[in-house]
């Protein structure tokens, strides 16, 4: 009887243990649901974010990237912050009018270093579909498909001297009638290639800041000579310089007779001594450019300067 007791309550007690496993387990399968819910939320994208706020994180992001470069560009040493600066201005400006299929630039005024760029290849720029009449400037200086075919002309000495090719004839056959009229002209410079223009450049800034000058203002100071890189009108095979490139050239029989007979083979005196302010650049007898007898005849009887005509055109 007694085991039998003990048995029964055996039995009892072990159905007694169950409703709490079940509530243990209950439990357990609570908290694993939950967790699974957890970390399913964590690991999703936000796709819930607003158009608006996308571009206002994108610009939040734009805005740092540009504080982070004005901090950087702060350290920037100043000769090389001159010198970026100087060649981020060169294509600046916008076309102010166009005529005739070409554009004419306006002359730029963002200041280098304090100091506004001047001299040659800051006037006037003017490109067409006419060749002849190309006036490079530092807003649109000479491209790689502008560097012509050459031909070899009569330099009148020594060297070898080259041109456009569709300006050689015309050159040559002034060449032959200078010599006919008894006129010594023999060529000091024609056609130069860009590395050439840009040493000869580079070379006589440097030598004007040996002399006390910033970067900027030597840049000025040669410009006034000499083209910036990208701007000659040597560097398109369309201009010649006689006889040593001496201002005493003026005072020649030769020069007399180029100002007289130039235009009938196409020429031009490029740099007039009365037109320095608008073609930004010093008084050169010597320096002659082939623009085409039909221009060069208007040029020459007007006694304009190429920046003029072009603006006339329009």
């Amino acid at each position: 009887m007694p085991q039998q007791v003990n048995r029964s309550y055996s039995r009892r007690r072990r159905k007694s243990r169950f409703p709490y496993f079940a509530i243990l387990l209950t439990l357990a399968l609570l908290v694993i649901t939950v967790a699974i819910v957890f970390m399913t939320q964590c690991s999703r994208p936000k796709s819930d974010q607003t158009p608006s706020q996308i571009s206002s994180a994108g610009t939040d992001s734009s805005v740092s990237d540009v504080s982070q470069a004005s901090s950087t560009s702060s350290t920037i040493d100043p000769s090389q912050a001159a010198s970026s600066a100087s060649e981020a201005s060169l294509p600046s400006s916008a076309a102010s009018s166009a005529s005739s299929g070409g554009t004419i630039t306006s002359s730029p005024t963002t200041p280098v270093n304090g100091v506004v760029p001047t001299g040659a290849g800051t006037g006037l720029g003017y490109k067409s579909s006419d060749w002849r009449l190309r006036i490079p400037n530092i807003d649109s200086p000479i491209e790689e498909d502008e560097i012509p075919e050459l031909s070899t002309i009569e330099s009148g000495g020594s060297g070898k001297f080259y041109l456009d090719s569709r300006a050689a004839d015309d050159f040559d056959a002034m060449m032959a009638a200078a010599k006919k009229d008894g006129m010594n002209l023999y060529v000091s410079s024609s056609y130069r290639t860009p590395e050439y223009q840009k040493n000869l450049f580079e070379k006589r800034v440097k030598a004007a800041m040996a002399n006390g000058e910033n970067r900027a203002e030597a840049e000025n100071t040669v410009a006034k000579e000499t083209a910036r890189p990208g701007t000659s009108d040597h560097m398109l095979g369309l201009a010649v310089d006689f006889n040593g490139v001496k201002n005493a050239f003026k005072d020649t029989k030769e020069y007399d007779w180029l100002i007289e007979h130039c235009a009938e083979y196409g020429f031009i005196l490029r740099y007039p001594e009365d037109k320095v302010d608008i073609t930004k650049v010093s008084y050169e007898p010597w320096h002659y450019r082939y623009v085409g007898k039909e221009h060069a005849a208007v040029i020459m009887e007007k006694e304009i300067c190429l920046e003029e005509y072009v603006q006339d055109l329009g």
